[in-house]
């Protein structure tokens, strides 16, 4: 297989809890934190995204802020209000500097949302999925059928507001069995295994991870199975998610595969070291 370039996209911030990163339990004393801490007990991370450059065609995965939710590239509560929850607003601080859109990023490097083969959605929280409405012209846009199956009923529903995706032309796919992952659930992109979705729950039951593979070698896009090394280097895992027995192990598969001889990297969506940059395999 000929090189895959995967170019780092940083499509807006979050400023959130100190807890959310490395909370380590889920309880309502971290939840309450996570929507009220004041700014000093708060930390700014970026929200990545991938644009992929693949034997397959170009690729994306995920799609972060819409210029909406922060039209002057500052935190805009009443314009935030406008698509989040109040609640969400008070969680995410969401910020989406000038340029720093999706479609924006893609028309600075000369292209257009028609051009991208294939968008590839991790999970539905806010900060990735809100972007989506800027690449609809996309020629396929995917979400793991579980995660679509849970963002439409308990408590996700919550977080995972329906007017930033429902109506948009994506695709619903589904897990099989696989080696790979905490759940040992996965999608095959292309029939290939060179682009494997996999499941790696606890943040959402449905969240995917993406693994890039060229030969041995291979790049694995955590989503927010963690937020940075730090997480399966000592096993704390995020103070924010759904299930934390679930996030353990996943966060274990992910410190795993870290580990594997053919590995080039682990990204984690929202590690501050993750800067804007092009990897190559």
């Amino acid at each position: 297989m000929s090189k895959i370039k995967v170019h780092v996209l940083h499509c807006g911030t979050i400023t959130v809890s100190e807890s959310v990163p490395y909370g380590n339990k889920i309880d309502l004393l971290n939840t309450g934190r996570q929507l009220f801490d004041s700014d000093r007990k708060r930390v700014t991370l970026p929200v990545c995204c991938y644009l992929i450059e693949h034997p397959h065609g170009l690729l994306l995965v995920d799609a972060g802020w819409c210029r909406g939710v922060s039209p002057n590239g500052i935190f805009d509560r009443k314009a935030a209000a406008k698509l989040l929850p109040g609640y969400l607003v008070n969680f995410y601080h969401p910020v989406l500097p000038a340029g720093a859109a999706i479609h924006e990023q893609l028309e600075e490097r000369g292209l257009r949302a028609e051009d991208l083969d294939l968008v590839m959605l991790t999970h539905l929280d806010p900060d990735h999925v809100a972007g989506v409405q800027h690449i609809t012209g996309a020629k396929r846009i995917i979400l793991p059928e579980d995660e679509y199956f849970w963002a439409c009923r308990t408590v996700y529903r919550a977080r995972q507001p329906w007017s930033l995706w429902m109506d948009y032309p994506i695709e619903r796919v589904y897990y099989r069995g696989s080696p790979l992952g905490s759940n040992r659930w996965a999608i095959d992109v292309f029939g290939d295994e060179s682009v494997m979705m996999v499941n790696l729950p606890g943040h959402t039951d449905g969240m995917a991870a993406v693994l890039l593979r060229n030969g041995g070698r291979f790049l694995l896009l955590a989503a927010d199975a963690a937020f940075s090394p730090r997480n399966w280097e000592e096993d704390i895992t995020p103070g924010f998610g759904m299930f934390r027995d679930r996030q353990l192990v996943s966060l274990r598969w992910v410190g795993q595969m870290a580990a594997e001889p053919g590995c080039v990297g682990v990204l984690c969506s929202h590690d501050p070291a993750v800067v804007p940059q092009t990897i190559l395999f």
